[in-house]
C-alpha cells in the first residue's frame, strides 16, 4: 500500500514563517522612530546686554536645547554668527551639556551700535541676541 505524503507542507510552512520573520523584522527597522535630534533652542541668558565698543560682553550668550518633548537636549552642536553689528564670538560652534545649555562669549566690534547674534540647533532651529554696542567715553574726569 501507498502511503500518501505531501512533502511540500512542511517546506511551504517552513518558508512562510521564514518570509513572516523577515517581513517583522524589516518592519522593525523602518520605523518612524529615528536618533533622537533637537527640536528647538531657546535664549536664556545674555539677550539684551551693553558692551563698549572692542570690549567683551559682561556676560555670556546662553540658549537651551530642548528635545520633542521640552525637555533638556544633551549633546547638540550649536553654531553661532554674528548677523549684524560687527564683533566676534568665542566660537563657532558650542556643544550643550548635560542640562542642555550652550553658551559663547562676544566681543563688541571697533563701532557703535547695535549687534546680533543667532544660535542654531540642527540646521532648523534659531534663536537670536542683541548687544548694544557703546561708545568709549571721552570724559576726563578730575580727582581732587
Amino acid at each position: 500500500m501507498q502511503r500518501l505524503h505531501n512533502s511540500r507542507f512542511p517546506s511551504r510552512a517552513r518558508n512562510s514563517l521564514a518570509l513572516l520573520v523577515f517581513a517583522v523584522s524589516l518592519a522593525g527597522c523602518n520605523s518612524a522612530e529615528g536618533p533622537p535630534v533637537p527640536q528647538g533652542i531657546t535664549a536664556v541668558s545674555g539677550n539684551n546686554q551693553f558692551a563698549l565698543v572692542g570690549s567683551p560682553a559682561a556676560n555670556p550668550l546662553v540658549v537651551l536645547v530642548l528635545d520633542n518633548n521640552g525637555s533638556p537636549f544633551a549633546g547638540a552642536p550649536v553654531k553661532w554668527k554674528i548677523s549684524g553689528g560687527g564683533g566676534s564670538v568665542s566660537d563657532t560652534t558650542s556643544t550643550s551639556d548635560a542640562t542642555g545649555h550652550a553658551s559663547i562669549l562676544y566681543t563688541a566690534g571697533a563701532n557703535p551700535g547695535v549687534a546680533t547674534v543667532v544660535a542654531t540647533v540642527a540646521f532648523v532651529w534659531t534663536t537670536s541676541f542683541t548687544i548694544y554696542i557703546e561708545p568709549r567715553s571721552n570724559r576726563v574726569t578730575r580727582v581732587p
